[in-house]
């Protein structure tokens, strides 16, 4: 099982409604998301939920075809070793 988990945004957000966020903490070592993705997130974040930002580039090429909360946490889980990345958005997904 990975050790990082990249989420975007509508994750927290589903788990949170359903008041089980802290189920990430429990499953994961290291869970991270960027700066874009906890603006859309809008609560508060749990200090096990850290932010890091990925490198610029990969993020501009997919901004045109995804949110940019999808684009930013794709090209984070891109530059992680073990990583998983949690999003709902059909068009980032790998088929």
């Amino acid at each position: 099982m990975p050790k990082t988990i990249v989420a975007d945004a509508s994750c927290l957000i589903l788990l949170k409604k359903i008041d089980r966020l802290e189920l990430l903490h429990q499953l994961f070592d290291n869970i991270l998301i960027t700066e874009l993705v906890a603006k859309e997130f809008r609560n508060p974040l749990p200090k096990w939920i850290k932010i890091t930002n990925p490198s610029i580039t990969l993020q501009k090429g997919l901004i045109n075809i995804l949110d940019a909360g999808e684009a930013s946490a794709i090209a984070l889980a891109t530059e992680q070793l073990d990583s998983l990345l949690i999003i709902d958005e059909a068009k980032g997904h790998v088929r």
